[in-house]
C-alpha cells in the first residue's frame, strides 16, 4: 500500500472512530452538572443556596416523604402543602429550572443518606426539552437515572413516578406531542414493583384538550386553582401507597 493510501486509511479510521465515539456518548441528560445558567428571576449563586439549604434539611434526617423535581414541584401552593403534605413529614427538594442533569449533580451532594423515607414523588423532565430540546429519549434516560439514583438511596422507599404536565395553551402542537411521546416512555419504568407511575395531566384539560389560564397562567405553572386540582389526584395516592387511606 502506497503512503498516500495508508494515510487516507488512517484518516478515514480516526473520523469513523470519532463519530463511533460520538454516536456512544452518553446523553447530557444523564451528565451531572450543577447549574451554569443565569435566569432573571434566579442567579446561579442563588441556585447554589437553595441547594445548601436542602442539604442541610436532608442532614436532619426527619423526611417521610421526599419529593424530587423542578419550578412545577417547588411551586407547591404554600397553604395547601401547609395542609395536606407538611402533616406527613414531606420535603420538598425542588429547583426551578432544573433539568435532570441538574437533579442528578444535587443529588449526587447531598447527603442523601441522611434520610430514610418511605416514598419519593418525583417529576422530571420537561425542563430538558424547554432549555435543550431534548429528544424524548434522552429526557427519558435522564429520569431513569434520576429514578435509579433514588431507589438506591432510598431501599425502604416506593417512588411515585408522575407523567409530565402538559403545556401550551393548545392541543395537537409539537410540545405537545413531546409529553406524549416522553410519558410513554416513562411508562414502562413502572415495570418496577417498587415505582408506579402516575399521569394526572387530564386534570388540567379542558374537554376539547386546551389549557385554561385559569389553571396555569403561563400555560405551564399551575396556580393555586390548578395545584387544588393536582391534590385532588395526587393526594389519595399518596396516602394509600403510605397505608393511610
Amino acid at each position: 500500500m502506497k503512503l498516500s493510501q495508508t494515510l487516507t486509511a488512517l484518516s478515514l479510521a480516526t473520523v469513523t472512530g470519532f463519530f463511533s465515539l460520538t454516536a456512544c456518548a452518553a446523553p447530557l441528560s444523564v451528565q451531572p452538572v450543577p447549574r451554569t445558567k443565569q435566569f432573571d428571576w434566579m442567579s446561579v449563586s442563588g441556585w447554589y443556596q437553595r441547594h445548601a439549604a436542602d442539604v442541610a434539611l436532608a442532614e436532619q434526617g426527619e423526611a417521610r416523604i421526599v419529593f424530587l423535581g423542578d419550578s412545577i414541584t417547588e411551586g407547591w401552593d404554600h397553604q395547601i402543602w401547609q395542609e395536606h403534605f407538611a402533616p406527613l413529614q414531606a420535603v420538598n427538594f425542588a429547583i426551578g429550572g432544573d433539568l435532570t442533569q441538574n437533579m442528578l449533580w444535587r443529588f449526587a451532594h447531598g447527603n442523601v443518606e441522611q434520610l430514610d423515607p418511605e416514598l419519593v414523588v418525583m417529576m422530571a423532565g420537561v425542563n430538558n426539552y424547554l432549555h435543550n430540546k431534548a429528544t424524548p429519549e434522552d429526557t427519558f434516560t435522564g429520569v431513569k437515572k434520576l429514578l435509579d439514583e433514588a431507589l438506591s438511596a432510598y431501599p425502604n422507599a416506593k417512588v411515585i413516578l408522575q407523567a409530565i404536565l402538559p403545556f401550551g395553551e393548545q392541543p395537537g402542537t409539537a410540545e405537545r406531542q413531546w409529553v406524549k411521546d416522553t410519558n410513554t416512555l416513562l411508562q414502562t419504568l413502572a415495570e418496577n414493583n417498587r415505582v408506579s407511575f402516575y399521569d394526572f395531566g387530564e386534570v388540567f384539560l379542558q374537554p376539547d384538550g386546551r389549557i385554561s389560564k385559569e389553571v396555569m397562567g403561563d400555560y405551564l405553572h399551575p396556580n393555586a386553582n390548578g395545584y387544588s386540582l393536582w391534590i385532588t389526584s395526587l393526594l389519595p395516592v399518596v396516602q394509600s401507597t403510605l397505608g393511610e387511606e
